[in-house]
């Protein structure tokens, strides 16, 4: 049950993607998730997490804000 806590938490959080995080999973709070997406993404990319499940967190590409 808390571990749903955890994950859930998750969603809104935004990130930028590093090699590790595309080659091996994101890491938070001690947990390593699989990360899944309906678009291809490349290190650098900024993400959104939009679902935790038991088969990892669903990310989304985010538009950078133009300063």
């Amino acid at each position: 049950m808390q571990g749903d806590y955890l994950d859930q938490r998750l969603i809104g959080r935004q990130f930028t993607l590093s090699t590790e995080d595309l080659t091996g999973g994101a890491t938070f709070y001690g947990i390593l998730y699989r990360l899944h997406a309906e678009e291809d993404l490349h290190v650098g990319d900024r993400v959104e997490v939009i679902r935790a499940d038991q088969h990892g967190l669903t990310v989304r590409r985010v538009a950078l804000k133009e300063e």
